[in-house]
């Protein structure tokens, strides 16, 4: 996961309002050049409010670590797990455990 940039910043209140880090300069200047569109952002957390993850992201929507993680690899919020690829052929749906492998560790 580290080589693809996932990696644990921080927890609890470390990461609200953009503690986590800056965003990057070319989404930075995409976000204050087009103030009417909405940039969203998907979390694992237990609150959620506009500006959770970092002031300049007005939608936050709270989900599943392995949803974050999805959306992450999918780039959008408006993607269609079902009917579109993540990328090179592979679906969610290839990558997600079954429900026999989520109840085998947590039995």
């Amino acid at each position: 996961m580290d080589k693809l940039g996932f990696n644990v910043a921080g927890y609890g209140c470390m990461t609200c309002i953009g503690n986590s880090g800056d965003l990057p300069d070319n989404v930075r200047n995409l976000v204050e050049e087009n103030p009417d569109m909405v940039f969203a952002s998907v979390l694992s957390g237990n609150r959620n409010f506009e500006g959770r993850v970092h002031p300049n992201t007005k939608a936050n929507y709270l989900m599943s670590p392995i949803y974050v993680v999805a959306f992450a690899l999918a780039g959008k919020i408006d993607f269609d797990f079902e009917s579109e690829e993540l990328g090179n052929g592979v679906f969610l749906k290839d990558i997600f455990p079954s429900r026999e492998e989520v109840n085998s560790i947590i039995s």
